[in-house]
């Protein structure tokens, strides 16, 4: 039922404008991309035709964003990410991984005014990631690690916006993120993150 509202909603938005200058100073853009990483990997190896071990993983992001066009053709918002990472290893024993992380970077966007309906975009932003970690081994004991972590976090790229219609845009671009995470319980346990990714998503202006 939400998801049908949500479609009802981007409906009515469409056809109340009625030009493709949706980026004047005022008005409000609502966004949601994922990460061109989005992956689902399996692996058997061995040697001879002889199967001794085996490999899955997948992984897999989306961000929501909102942000108030401040002048025209640049926008300040907030944008939260949301990261998922899972793998398995099988061979003498079986070894799980999870990573999750939950990302809030304010950040500036600002559109390239051209004629017709492609604008360049260029943002940038910083914020807060935090990261939680569970790693599991199985043998013939039981054991499960886990680490939270939280940290600084930078991003910045650019793309490219194509306007389907005077208030819709699908968004493709390339982006850069660094954080810098350390352990919240104190411990010395501590990530530094560089990621390099393409994204792509749609983004509804009013």
């Amino acid at each position: 039922m939400n998801f049908k509202i949500f479609l009802v909603a981007i409906f009515l938005l469409t056809i109340s404008s009625t030009s493709f200058a949706q980026t004047e100073k005022g008005r409000f853009v609502l966004s949601g991309k994922t990460g061109l990483n989005f992956l689902f990997t399996h692996i058997t190896t061995g040697i001879d035709n002889v199967q001794t071990g085996k490999s899955k993983s997948n992984e897999y992001d989306y961000t929501l964003g909102a942000g108030l066009f401040i002048a025209d053709n640049l926008s300040f918002g907030v944008a939260g990410t949301y990261s998922y990472n899972y793998s398995k290893i099988e061979s003498e024993s079986i070894i799980q991984n999870i990573t999750q992380s939950f990302t809030i970077i304010p950040q500036l966007q600002y559109y390239f005014q051209l004629e017709g309906k492609l604008k360049p975009v260029v943002f940038m932003g910083g914020g807060y990631v935090w990261l939680q970690e569970r790693d599991s081994r199985v043998a013939t004991t039981f054991s499960s690690t886990m680490y939270t972590l939280s940290g600084p976090s930078f991003a910045g790229g650019a793309g490219f916006s194509y306007f389907v219609t005077p208030c819709v845009s699908f968004d493709l671009g390339i982006q850069y993120s660094y954080a810098k995470l350390k352990d919240k319980l104190g411990f010395e346990q501590f990530q530094k993150q560089d990621q390099v990714a393409g994204t792509m998503g749609v983004s509804v202006f009013f």
